[in-house]
């Protein structure tokens, strides 16, 4: 069963997904910040990363450099509140960091469980701008 670790700061979204990632048979680890990710990840093996990009404390283009540090082969789930054009200054940095997608909200459950499976697979690929970017 693969373990997939959750990084959000709104607690109902969070919850949402851990709920969602259980169902569909994923071993769930969450935090509301990154702030313990580096210490998380160094004590347990994770399959994949989501993180919400905008958090106080450690922000989602934080994690992405820490899970690369520690685990670069790690696939990496970008989550925005908005709308990314491709030259927003965050999408960049998480493609030169090496998010392997970056979905916005609100999710649609069936788009977002095929892009982590395809994460696991490796089979996720980018758009032009070398991060994929799936609106909900």
């Amino acid at each position: 069963m693969p373990k997939v670790l959750v990084i959000d700061d709104d607690e109902q979204f969070r919850y949402y997904l851990v709920t969602l990632l259980e169902r569909a048979g994923y071993d769930v680890f969450s935090l509301q910040d990154g702030s313990r990710a580096q210490a998380l990840l160094v004590a347990e093996a994770v399959d994949a990363i989501v993180t919400d990009l905008y958090m106080p404390h450690t922000d989602g283009i934080e994690i992405v450099g820490i899970v690369k540090r520690h685990a670069p082969a790690v696939p990496v789930i970008g989550i925005s509140g908005g709308g990314l054009r491709p030259e927003d200054p965050c999408l960049k940095a998480m493609k030169a960091l090496g998010a392997t997608v970056v979905l916005t909200k609100p999710l649609d459950m069936a788009t977002f469980l095929r892009t982590l499976r395809e994460a696991l697979a490796g089979s996720a690929k980018p758009n032009s701008s070398g991060v994929t970017t799936v609106p909900g």
